[in-house]
């Protein structure tokens, strides 16, 4: 309340609601290492609900990942630290941008694939763990959620956890107002294991059982749906629209804080409070050094290993390149198609698909594998009409580590994608995008082709 209050605009109402969560999240569950926030064998966190990003903010200042009070202060401020949705890059402890709605929800599919193809290429000792993520009812609204739903339940991703933030308000009011899916319905026609765990918000264990089932669980994504509270525990906003988006006010920061039991004293941290969370901060540091010391010792193709981690070709990988001749008539999906075809043998973590256009946008790889559940190393990748989908899981390959992601479609159908397409380009995400039929040349189809 106290960050969104000094900067006069945030989102604290579900962060509100959620802290209990989070605390669970990142005290019980979550398996990582503050002091070395980047190691790739982490659990990923992703806020999909982005405009909650005080919540994570809190969380990563009091788990010791170098965020002092003086950020949370600077909160929304040019220049933050802590700007208004999470930004990759920018603060430490962020595994990808988000706030457009929807995002966070379809890079997180990208990334449980990517855990996936990593522990089935070079080994679950190296690579074996969760992303977890926080989506409302924003970002199931959203079509993006479809498109990564779906695909994520096909490729049975059970090493992928939606906590759903079902609380029932949106900006302009009750969710009802344009709102009457039954989730549980939806996920599991996709395929998703459902565990509906309803009024348990605040109930620390109920939250740990529910999030250690979900690991537990195999075959299929999970999403957990949680019925929230925004805005609580105000006395006086409570399950109001006007928690979602409003700073609090002094007196309603005031009663809040009565509730709670809190002093009235802004960005107030008891030492004790502090001290157990930096020591939860610290609880993965053995398995990172365990997992350092397994690294070490590693008698795989670890040549290949480091490349995929840094997204590069193995040495003399330019020497793969086809040429071709000014004389040579040739269409320029072509000629692309025979370069991701030609590297395929000499960059180790390059992996491709399309749109249900691989065949006409350059993105077939002969011989590679289908990347399925039965095949999790395969490097060809089908997309399905998911335009939108495909671009924003490509960002959570690509931001997870270890794969180098292409992805086609018509340039025309980029429009579909537009959305994901900017977050690559605003998280520095490694992915490229083969976008074809951009002639007059090729106009049979007509002007919407």
């Amino acid at each position: 309340m106290d960050a969104p209050h000094a900067a006069s605009s945030g989102h604290q109402g579900t962060a509100m609601a959620l802290a209990p969560l989070a605390h669970v999240l990142w005290t019980r569950v979550l398996r990582y290492d503050a002091a070395d926030p980047d190691w790739p064998d982490r659990d990923r966190f992703v806020l999909s609900a982005g405009h909650a990003s005080i919540l994570q903010y809190s969380m990563l200042h009091l788990t010791g990942h170098g965020l002092e009070l003086d950020d949370l202060k600077a909160f929304r401020q040019w220049g933050s630290r802590t700007p208004g949705h999470p930004e990759v890059g920018h603060t430490r402890g962020i595994e990808v941008t988000t706030g457009p709605l929807g995002q966070g929800f379809a890079n997180a599919v990208g990334m449980a694939m990517a855990e996936r193809w990593l522990a089935a290429r070079f080994g679950a000792e190296l690579f074996d763990h969760h992303t977890f993520v926080i989506a409302g009812d924003g970002d199931l609204a959203e079509g993006l959620s479809h498109e990564a739903a779906s695909l994520a339940g096909h490729q049975g991703l059970d090493k992928l956890v939606v906590v759903y933030d079902d609380n029932h308000v949106s900006i302009d009011g009750p969710t009802e107002l344009s709102l009457s899916d039954d989730a549980a319905t939806r996920f599991r026609g996709y395929g998703w294991n459902v565990d509906e765990i309803g009024e348990v918000a605040e109930d620390l264990d109920a939250l740990e059982a529910a999030l250690l089932r979900a690991k537990a669980n195999t075959g299929a994504p999970t999403i957990i749906i949680l019925r929230s509270h925004i805005g609580f525990p105000s006395p006086s906003l409570t399950d109001s629209p006007k928690a979602h988006g409003l700073a609090f006010d002094e007196d309603t920061i005031r009663e809040a804080k009565e509730v709670m039991g809190l002093p009235d004293e802004a960005f107030h941290v008891p030492d004790d409070v502090l001290t157990y969370y930096r020591s939860a901060g610290e609880r993965g540091r053995s398995e990172r050094e365990e997992w350092e010391k397994r690294l070490a010792a590693f008698d795989g193709e670890r040549a290949c290993l480091d490349c995929c981690l840094d997204a590069e070709g193995l040495p003399g990988w330019e020497k793969a390149l086809p040429s071709f001749g000014l004389d040579e008539a040739m269409a320029t999906r072509q000629a692309s198609g025979k370069v991701l075809q030609a590297l395929i043998e000499t960059v180790p973590g390059l992996v491709g698909g399309g749109a249900d256009l691989t065949g006409n946008t350059g993105t077939a790889i002969a011989d590679a594998g289908v990347m399925s559940a039965d095949e999790p190393a395969g490097r060809q990748i089908f997309f399905g009409v998911r335009e939108h989908g495909m671009a924003a899981i490509m960002n959570g390959m690509a931001l997870h580590g270890g794969l180098l992601p292409v992805g086609g479609t018509f340039l025309v159908f980029s429009d579909y994608a537009r959305g994901a397409v900017r977050l690559s380009a605003l998280s520095g995400a490694k992915v490229i995008y083969s976008f074809t039929h951009d002639s007059v040349g090729v106009g049979e189809d007509g002007p919407t082709h």
